[in-house]
């Protein structure tokens, strides 16, 4: 649920309290009750006893985090990560995968149960590996003048700090393995100060890097760099204030139902591969596509649903807000020779109903929204009077605030199930398929 509360003030001095943990919520939030209020608790679970360290304190509410276990749960576990509680990174390794996913899943379904009063199907959560599923990785860069040393890693939770890793848990392998040559490739630079971030992708043909550089790099430095790629044929990207530049090394891809989708090392994609396969299955099977139906695809990105359902319909359109996205979604329906998707650029801010596109007898819609929700599309969606619309959320909040909107203008939730896309964090993602009543 959303809280809207005015905070009271910051206390002048850290407050400890002892609290009995009742329950987990999706975030992996410790929930305790003290003289009525409810408290999120850090690094807590259900069934513990725990001493608290106040963070913050509203009216009906507090934050906390645990500050000394006096009575541990017998399904705490030790993190796998060495760097668990410092890195700013997944916060959940503590908690069972289990009991993460049944939280999440619980969180979902109480708050669409509310929504309307006929039945709803839950489905079975849609899950997959919760170690080394990450396929993009960022790290900061950052040059300590004191020890002459080149930091690199995550920033510290709460904290610009960077907490400097060798290996993450989450990641692809390949990446990790890609990191610590890197690393050790970053540390001979002869003006490290020069660097800001790196970002990692393992791509299904290759494994790209872009680094962010502040000035131009030295010779030798942009030497080292170059020998590298072409050393572990790497897809090379370099950054500066002005543009990217690709500098070695073919364009990476992704293949997701049988088709090659390709994409520039900033381009969204999903970060979870396995689950992104899966996920596009789903979709594809609950839309119960058929021959004849004209499918749209709000925020469509470059096609990552859009162009898999397009190979089972007359026709199909993709909406996204980001011209060059459009354009790489062309490009990737030309390449994959599908002829019958065709491929927009929208403000979906604004009302759609007047554009050409609009005008089409769409009889099922898919809607993959940012965490924001799609409140502001919902209206021009709702007057194309599909029968079915298909709602892939990353935010449970703006989710039951758009069903809430779909429901009030004919729609019923016929089905719904999590996502675990992203293990070990407070992430909940979900599908959702509405139809008219």
């Amino acid at each position: 649920m959303v809280l809207l509360y005015t905070p009271n003030k910051t206390p002048k001095s850290a407050t400890t309290m002892i609290a009995d943990i009742l329950e987990l919520d999706y975030r992996g939030l410790g929930v305790a009750k003290i003289n009525g209020k409810a408290w999120f608790v850090e690094n807590a679970l259900p069934l513990e006893r725990v001493q608290i360290r106040v963070l913050e304190e509203k009216r009906q509410y507090g934050r906390a985090v645990v500050q000394k276990i006096l009575q541990p749960s017998p399904t705490r576990q030790i993190p796998k990560c060495q760097y668990y509680g410092i890195c700013g990174g997944c916060r959940g390794q503590h908690i069972s995968i289990e009991s993460q996913r049944e939280a999440k899943q619980n969180a979902l379904f109480r708050r669409l149960a509310k929504l309307q009063s006929e039945a709803i199907e839950y489905m079975p959560m849609i899950v997959g590996e919760p170690w080394h599923y990450r396929r993009r990785l960022r790290l900061s860069l950052g040059f300590n003048p004191k020890t002459k040393t080149l930091n690199i890693g995550f920033r510290q939770k709460a904290s610009t700090e960077i907490v400097n890793i060798t290996q993450c848990e989450v990641i692809d392998p390949i990446l990790n393995k890609t990191l610590q040559k890197l690393t050790a490739l970053l540390c001979r630079f002869s003006q490290p100060k020069l660097l800001g971030h790196i970002e990692l992708v393992a791509a299904d043909n290759i494994v790209v890097l872009l680094l962010r550089h502040l000035q131009n790099l030295p010779e030798n430095d942009r030497s080292l760099l170059m020998s590298f790629a072409e050393r572990e044929n790497i897809s090379l990207f370099v950054q500066d204030d002005h543009k990217i530049m690709h500098l070695y090394g073919e364009l990476p891809y992704y293949q997701v139902d049988g088709l090659t989708l390709w994409f520039d090392v900033r381009d969204f994609i999903q970060v979870n591969a396995e689950l992104n396969r899966t996920m596009v299955k789903t979709a594809l099977d609950w839309l119960d596509l058929q021959p004849q139906d004209h499918v749209l695809d709000l925020f469509c990105g470059m096609g990552n649903f859009t162009l898999p359902l397009s190979r089972r319909v007359k026709s199909a359109v993709g909406i996204e807000g980001v011209l060059e996205m459009v354009h790489k979604a062309q490009s990737n329906a030309e390449r994959n020779r599908c002829e019958n998707v065709q491929f927009y650029q929208a403000d979906l801010d604004c009302s759609f109903v007047d554009k050409p596109w609009a005008t089409q007898p769409f009889n099922k819609i898919l809607l993959d929204p940012p965490r924001t929700g799609a409140a502001f599309a919902l209206n021009g969606l709702c007057a194309l009077q599909a029968e079915k619309v298909l709602y892939v959320s990353c935010n449970p909040a703006t989710l039951v605030r758009d069903a809430e909107i779909l429901i009030n203008s004919g729609y019923r939730i016929q089905k719904t199930a999590m996502l675990d896309m992203f293990p070990h964090t407070e992430h909940l993602e979900s599908i959702t398929l509405f139809e008219k009543k």
